[in-house]
């Protein structure tokens, strides 16, 4: 019995020592190896395996290296030579707009008259008992200057409202029941910032109403609920982890409104996949007590996925609604500049008060004047309150004055831009070079000028106006500033501003990152970061620039979580 014992105890023993010999306390729970991994760090390093752990990266370097946080429960995959880069970061965009895109009527990409009516009767026989209509995706270079006319949507929808807005985010198409029930008619005065297009004889309302004019029919339609808008939200997520991105910024939430609600309810829910950052409008008719409803909001949002930090703020309209602020006439409205949305004062007081209560401000500036009217205002807030690490940011930049560009460098101003436009498309030809003229038609949207005076650059899609809004093709476009489907060499807008692969990289990564203040988190490949990485089928440093749009992610990780697998990938444990 004794004997036993002793017997019983030798082979326990034995056993524990065995299990600690195989243990090791660095093993990871995920390894890749034998890659390509861009890193996009400081050093712009290339390493071949990362090791991950409880989310975050523990090692990045060579496959030898890596051996040593390989455990018997660890799963390593073999990249085989593959390109690894961090998760893209989108700068500037509105997911929450994403339940009108997939289930309300899409009128992307439709562009004639019956094509639009025909889908108004299939949405109409799809919807037999609908009290209204609503959509989104006409484009301005379909119709004439004065914007789509309601007498086409009439001719299929009389007695119910119906309101499409266009791809641009910035005008919206109603019928003459969406008019009558909001009581808009040949007396109604254009509301500041915002223009209602009329008949040219009789001055009755035409159905395109444009940026803040918008507003007036907004009671005819009911408010989305939460419950749209998480349902839109994650099928926004599953769009975006397709394309790589796995942190974004929606630019434009109301605070104290079902929008934020629907975020911070899928945080609850443990249903974010996406790392979420977000600007809380800032309204030009209301003053700076409507910061308090900001405080609030920003306090309630505080979890690790969602959080409001930002201000939005538009200070111009749009060139295809003759809305942009310029600093010369239109070409075609020689009387016009545009439209500044803003009383200067109360711009002014408002920045101040949202530097001084610790805010970002992020501006929608389109026109060059729009641009250093902001400038102006970021520096009297800096004045005002002393100069601190804002990030500041503006977004868009079709139109920039060069010295501009060193203020943007001075004050650690973000440059925000969309390289998904920067092409000679219809809205260059029927829009752009009629309204602006070809030499500030061909002078828009500078990037390599903000790179080469040192300005961060944060790229973005600002979907929906773009989609899809696959990095890859802008990376692509950024690039060689020209359509994806032409090599000519007459097509390339504005060929100066071409810019780097390298830096196209950085401008989805890293820099997006430290635009959100999450540099130390994300945006590059560094041991102590989560590991939000993508795997690609295509190296894009080795295949051709102008086939950058047909790579694909294969693999997308969150936080070390696989949040998206093409059936492609064989993510089997090697």
């Amino acid at each position: 019995m004794k004997s036993a014992n002793y017997i019983f105890k030798y082979l326990l023993i034995t056993a524990v020592i065995s299990s600690c010999q195989n243990y090791n306390p660095q093993s990871a729970n995920l390894v890749f190896k034998n890659g390509f991994i861009y890193t996009v760090d400081s050093l712009k390093s290339t390493a071949e395996a990362v090791a991950i752990r409880n989310g975050k990266f523990i090692y990045v370097g060579d496959d030898k290296g890596v051996e040593g946080f390989i455990g018997d429960k660890t799963k390593v995959i073999d990249l085989e030579k593959k390109l690894v880069l961090p998760g893209f970061i989108d700068a500037h965009c509105h997911p929450i707009s994403s339940y009108r895109y997939f289930f309300e009527l899409n009128l992307y990409d439709i562009k004639s008259i019956q094509e639009i009516q025909n889908a108004i009767k299939e949405y109409l026989k799809s919807h037999p008992d609908a009290e209204y209509i609503k959509g989104r995706g006409w484009s301005d270079t379909d119709f004439p200057i004065t914007g789509p006319d309601k007498k086409i949507i009439d001719e299929i929808v009389k007695d119910i409202p119906v309101s499409f807005t266009s791809d641009g985010g910035h005008s919206i198409w109603v019928n003459s029941k969406t008019l009558e029930l909001a009581g808009i008619t040949e007396s109604t005065i254009n509301p500041d910032g915002g223009v209602i297009e009329r008949y040219a004889n009789t001055n009755e309302p035409s159905g395109t109403l444009r940026e803040n004019a918008s507003d007036l029919v907004s009671k005819v339609f009911p408010d989305y609920t939460v419950n749209d808008m998480m349902k839109g939200l994650e099928k926004y997520q599953d769009m975006a982890l397709s394309f790589g991105i796995t942190t974004v910024h929606d630019a434009y939430l109301d605070a104290g409104s079902n929008e934020t609600d629907a975020f911070r309810n899928l945080e609850n829910d443990g249903k974010l996949k996406i790392r979420f950052r977000a600007s809380l409008y800032i309204d030009p008719e209301k003053g700076v007590e409507q910061i308090n409803l900001l405080n609030d909001e920003r306090i309630k949002n505080k979890g690790d996925l969602f959080q409001t930090n930002s201000a939005k703020i538009f200070i111009d309209g749009v060139v295809e609604g003759s809305t942009a602020y310029l600093k010369e006439s239109y070409k075609h409205i020689t009387d016009s500049r545009g439209e500044l949305l803003w009383d200067l004062e109360k711009l002014n007081e408002i920045c101040s008060e949202l530097d001084k209560n610790k805010y970002q401000i992020h501006v929608h500036a389109i026109g060059d004047a729009a641009t250093s009217v902001t400038l102006n205002s970021f520096r009297f807030a800096e004045n005002q309150n002393g100069k601190r690490d804002t990030r500041n940011s503006i977004t868009h930049l079709q139109l920039v004055d060069p010295p501009d560009i060193d203020q943007f460098k001075e004050m650690g101003i973000i440059a925000i831009p969309q390289p998904y436009w920067f092409i000679k498309d219809d809205y260059y030809y029927n829009i752009q070079v009629p309204f602006l003229g070809q030499k500030r038609a061909d002078a828009e949207y500078p990037m390599k000028s903000f790179f080469d005076s040192g300005v961060v650059v944060a790229s973005s899609s600002d979907y929906p106006v773009t989609i899809p809004c696959n990095p890859l093709k802008a990376i692509q476009i950024g690039i060689t500033r020209s359509d994806l489907n032409t090599t000519d060499s007459g097509e390339i807008l504005w060929p100066e501003e071409r810019v780097t692969l390298g830096q196209m990289i950085r401008s989805f990564t890293i820099n997006g990152a430290y635009a959100n203040f999450l540099e130390d988190e994300t945006g590059s490949i560094e041991v102590g970061k989560m590991a939000d990485l993508i795997v690609l089928d295509k190296n894009l440093f080795v295949i051709p620039v102008t086939t950058i749009n047909e790579a694909k992610v294969l693999l997308t990780l969150f936080e070390g979580k696989e949040v998206f697998v093409d059936s492609t990938f064989n993510l089997s444990d090697n």
